[in-house]
């Protein structure tokens, strides 16, 4: 096959040469899950410093021939996969790892994330536009000629259809620098986005000019399509310019896969002035969890969000007040989807992990929350949590008036009121431990009007009213510049359904009961992931009763449980029970056929090589849990994935593990929409006349007899089975 491959493809061994060394396998994004492992993407860096004489023009055509290279590629995908991994993997030099492991096993998509070198900054608008803006359509004759040798070898291109856009996606990627200044990162993050602006209103242009022809019959033509940037912060610390940048960029509608990294600690240069820090979180939170859902006219998903992933690294010198300005905007977030917030604890701490989770609480789970933030997941990161810590939490979740049980006010005279606030209104912000104001502080006023201010603890008579600002939090305003209005609710029920939780220290999560019991009833979709699991899977489905998906993740293993038949899995709780923290126990209860609750357990990753993790390391005894996951699969009939990781000494096992791949399991999926399309419309076509087919032939077809209840029928009986993946890792271990 190698050899054939090399004959049919060799024409393209020059366009390889162009990007050997170059492209990288990898993932970059934020980790999605457990189980989220196909996020490996292709990289590709466009460095200037590489090109010699006339830079500036060298590099223009360097950058022309990457362009061409990859769109060439991408054609041959479209051709045959096999040729494009072919290519990649042996004259491109990208590593796949190795065999048995799911990075080989998965198929490469068609899709490159850019990193563009910033040695001059002027050039970033102009190389990222000529990359993915309409110089696409002005390629080289080389490249056009080298399409048609791709386009002849493709048979699913007909020359009398009409001919293929293949698009292929393209995001770049943007990291600040922990060398240069913070601010120049900031010049450099707002080129992105004037790029991308650059590029959407070229190509609007371009499709409604003359010059967008359509693509001739069986042809290909490869189109580059901009993607949402991603972004990391690498945890520095916030400069005004970046906060700056990260609101005008979000205001200007430039949408983000992801803002990875952001650390809610700000410069310096922000330390000594009180006033500055307050108007600096209040831009950055705003900005980040705005109230107004925007639209992005460019993707055809129709429920995208215009920030799709947030990371965020709190730390415990933040002030109380500012992590409360933070949970007021997260109450009407609607522009992230998915939140990751991590707690660093460290000297000097204003904010105690009690009253982060008290925080947390009003920003994710209150009522308020519940009715107008968007937010649908959230991922939990934090040492451990204390019986303590949960003390006055599910009191908000629960509360009618929660900014009241936040703060520690009086229930007021009058219900609390959602207003406009002014343009420019003056706003008390410093209060003391009393939640009276600091009167001798300076005022501070937001420019524009502010929607969803909410006031509290109100007597319906003071000039000064206490209310909750989204993105500053706890203020106090003069009652006449408060427009009331009667908001209507953006939710018919919680959104936020899917919770991920991490617990970084052993035997540190007393609370987390508590914590299930507050929220759990509002969960689908649980992840938990602690160094040993101190609570039984009984008592975490008794507490989150509506799961459909748990998955637990120890040192030594991963489990995933998806509870489609969740009434008939409550009913016998008392009945079977699963051991999480042990290999060889979980084996066995996954062995049992009559045991209901493992065979909801789809998903499996153990981790032998972490046995020096919870015991002395031994090499008998994780080859004793390996046999025992070898007999289980050969037992179970449930399990759709299982992933191996064993000391290296046990690689000889590879084999034995993998004759199980691609087995045939229990569960069925449905046949395809489109098939079912496919076949309605041939019951239901018009009879055709006698001069386009044979008339006996047609008589003979009973396909137009079949009922409307018949093929509901085969629809409900046109099932396969879904086939088991088994992958395989060994890694070094030290066996003293």
């Amino acid at each position: 096959m190698p050899a054939l491959l090399e004959r049919r493809w060799s024409f393209l061994a020059s366009w390889c040469a162009a990007l050997k060394g170059k492209l990288r396998y990898g993932c970059v994004a934020i980790k999605g899950g457990l189980w989220d492992t196909q996020r490996s993407t292709l990289h590709i860096t466009l460095r200037r410093e590489d090109t010699e004489g006339d830079v500036t023009f060298n590099f223009q055509r360097k950058l022309r021939k990457t362009r061409e290279a990859l769109a060439l590629l991408a054609a041959v995908e479209h051709a045959d996969y096999t040729a494009w991994r072919h290519l990649l993997t042996v004259h491109c030099g990208i590593d796949v790892g190795k065999e048995g492991e799911e990075k080989f096993e998965d198929r490469i998509p068609v899709r490159f994330l850019v990193c563009v070198d910033l040695k001059e900054e002027d050039s970033i608008e102009y190389d990222l536009v000529k990359f993915c803006g309409v110089d696409q359509r002005n390629s080289s004759q080389e490249f056009y000629q080298t399409l048609a040798k791709i386009t002849a070898l493709d048979k699913n291109i007909h020359p009398d259809r009409r001919g293929i856009d293949i698009e292929i996606p393209v995001q770049v990627f943007f990291s600040t620098d922990r060398i240069k200044p913070m601010e120049v990162s900031a010049s450099e993050l707002m080129a992105y986005g004037e790029a991308g602006r650059i590029i959407r209103d070229e190509w609007r242009q371009y499709e409604e000019g003359a010059e967008n022809l359509p693509i001739a019959r069986g042809s290909i033509r490869c189109t580059f399509v901009l993607e949402p940037l991603a972004v990391d912060f690498l945890g520095m610390m916030m400069h005004s310019e970046m906060i700056k940048t990260v609101e005008i960029l979000l205001q200007n509608n430039i949408w983000f896969s992801q803002l990875k990294r952001l650390r809610l600690e700000l410069h310096q240069d922000l330390w000594d002035n009180e006033l500055e820090s307050k108007k600096a979180f209040g831009q950055l939170f705003t900005g980040l969890f705005d109230s107004t859902r925007r639209t992005n006219l460019y993707s055809s998903k129709p429920d995208s969000f215009q920030l799709d992933q947030l990371q965020l690294f709190s730390i415990s010198t933040m002030a109380a007040s500012d992590f409360v300005a933070l949970a007021s905007a997260l109450t009407v977030n609607q522009t992230v989807r998915k939140l990751e917030i991590q707690l660093s604890l460290q000297g000097h701490a204003q904010l105690t992990t009690r009253y982060w989770w008290t925080c947390l609480a009003y920003g994710l789970f209150s009522k308020r929350s519940r009715g107008f933030s968007s937010l649908e997941s959230v991922d939990i990161k934090i040492r451990g949590i204390a019986t303590t810590d949960m003390n006055g939490f599910n009191d908000i979740v629960t509360s009618e008036h929660p900014e009241e049980e936040l703060l520690g006010f009086p229930h007021g005279a009058i219900e609390e009121r959602v207003a406009t606030l002014k343009g420019g209104s003056s706003m008390r912000w410093q209060f003391n431990y009393r939640g009276e104001p600091n009167l001798d502080s300076d005022l501070l006023s937001i420019p524009s009007p502010v929607s969803f201010v909410r006031t509290f603890s109100d007597d319906g008579v003071s000039e000064w009213v206490n209310v909750v600002i989204p993105g500053y939090g706890h203020c106090q305003v003069q009652r006449e510049n408060l427009e009331f209005y009667e908001p209507s609710s953006v939710n018919s029920g919680p959104r936020l359904s899917t919770l991920n939780l991490e617990i970084i220290e052993p035997r540190s999560m007393d609370g987390l009961p508590l914590l299930l019991a507050a929220i759990g009833a509002s969960l689908k979709v649980l992840t938990l992931k602690v160094r040993v699991l101190e609570l039984d899977v009984n008592s975490i489905l008794r507490s989150c009763p509506n799961l459909v998906e748990l998955s637990l993740s120890t040192d030594m293993m991963d489990t995933q449980l998806v509870l489609d038949q969740s009434h008939e899995i409550q009913q016998s709780l008392s009945e079977f029970s699963l051991d999480l923290n042990g290999i060889t126990s979980l084996s066995r209860s996954l062995s049992d056929g009559s045991n209901s609750l493992s065979k909801c357990v789809r998903r499996l990753r153990v981790r032998p090589a972490n046995c020096w993790l919870v015991r002395p390391a031994n090499l008998s005894t994780c080859e004793a849990d390996v046999n025992t996951c070898l007999d289980m699969l050969a037992k179970n009939q449930s399990l759709s994935y299982f992933e191996v990781i064993v000391p290296g000494e046990l690689k000889q096992y590879m084999g034995s593990f993998r004759q199980f791949h691609l087995q045939p399991t229990l569960h069925t999926l449905n046949l395809p929409l489109e098939s079912k399309l496919a076949l309605i419309s041939a019951v239901y076509a018009p009879m055709i006349t006698a001069q386009a087919v044979n008339i006996a032939a047609r008589e003979r077809s009973s396909l137009h007899e079949l009922s409307q209840d018949m093929l509901c029928k085969i629809f409900a009986c046109a099932i396969w089975p879904i086939s088991r993946q088994v992958f395989f890792q060994s890694q070094h271990v030290f066996f003293g």
